[in-house]
């Protein structure tokens, strides 16, 4: 797992191809029946390595996850060869019972050839049948939104049971960190203290040299916060290989755990507005640290383009998780609040 200390600069297309195109592509959305037995890493990377031949020549971009022991796959590109890839996985043993989920035609979410997902989850396969049934059914009566990574998401991370709203409307926020792991440490400890289950996701680019990234969430049904909350913390590489790029648009809110090196918290400030620009999207920005931050620098630069920051300052003397999380909560209740008054 990587240790979320690689950085990329700020900005960086994860393609290397430069700004996307403005032209519709099709979106397609589809699961199956999985036939692997054992090692699922290993075949997720040999499917990575036939994907890359087949579909980078093609301008197909895809993500692919084993969950459960079911396949989402998430493919776009020119329609005809995005069609010319459906009709390939159809005759791959490795899975059966393909069943297209959402297709449409829309902008660009995935940049990068291919991004696969493992998540860990003690979730049987029926649960997973019945949520695929529940989902077209709710497409076909229009009770879901026609983005594909909204699809994605009621498939593959469904709420808690006990979130406020079901289909899950309520407040996802991104946790991001300047340095270390700090994002995946406060994650933890708000899980601990609320005793919340962590859903644990591993994301894999689509080159051996390209280290592997993590990004956990979990759920809150809090009261106050209409819908509930989700919090998913990210490894900041995940900024340049894709994995924010698709889901981003989704979120209400990026939280940066702030550092004491201010330049530091620049680059990955600036890193996170290159991709808000690439998918077209602004959001608020939370800057979760001490006084001295440099909240007013990045203050400036987050609104220089158009972002909307709050400063979330941590009083000097409290550095545990619960002073961050006390301080957070707070500012996540008055966002919440001024989202739906």
């Amino acid at each position: 797992m990587e240790s979320d200390t690689n950085d990329s600069p700020p900005g960086e297309c994860p393609d290397g191809h430069g700004a996307p195109s403005e032209e519709p592509v099709l979106r397609v959305i589809y699961s199956s029946i999985s036939r692997l037995y054992g090692p699922v890493l290993a075949e997720m990377r040999r499917i990575r390595d036939q994907a890359s031949r087949h579909n980078g020549p093609d301008g197909i971009r895809v993500a692919l996850l084993h969950k459960s022991g079911y396949f989402v796959q998430w493919a776009e590109g020119p329609p005809v060869a995005v069609e010319r890839l459906l009709e390939r996985v159809t005759t791959d043993t490795r899975h059966h019972g393909l069943r297209v989920l959402h297709r449409s035609l829309g902008r660009r979410r995935l940049f990068m050839p291919w991004i696969g997902a493992i998540v860990q989850s003690d979730e049987v396969p029926a649960v997973m049948a019945a949520r695929i049934r529940r989902m077209t059914q709710a497409l076909n009566d229009d009770r879901l939104g026609k983005e594909p990574a909204q699809v994605w998401a009621w498939l593959c991370a469904p709420p808690q049971p006990d979130m406020p709203r079901p289909g899950g409307a309520g407040l996802r926020v991104m946790l991001l960190s300047a340095r270390g792991r700090h994002s995946f440490d406060l994650l933890r400890w708000v899980a601990e203290h609320y005793r919340r289950p962590i859903v644990s996701r591993r994301f894999a680019a689509a080159a051996d040299d390209v280290p592997d990234v993590a990004s956990d969430y979990l759920d809150l049904p809090h009261d106050d916060m209409p819908g509930g909350l989700r919090l998913v913390a990210h490894a900041r590489h995940s900024l340049t290989m894709g994995v924010a790029h698709a889901f981003l648009p989704d979120h209400r809110a990026v939280v940066i755990r702030l550092d004491d090196d201010i330049e530091r918290n620049r680059q990955l400030l600036g890193r996170l507005i290159g991709v808000c620009e690439q998918v077209q999207h602004r959001l608020p920005i939370l800057g979760l640290g001490h006084p001295h931050s440099g909240q007013d620098v990045l203050a400036a630069q987050a609104r220089a383009m158009g972002h909307e920051w709050m400063d979330v300052t941590v009083p000097p003397g409290l550095a545990s998780e619960a002073d961050h999380w006390a301080c957070l909560s707070s500012a996540l209740r008055q966002l919440g609040a001024s989202r739906t008054g």
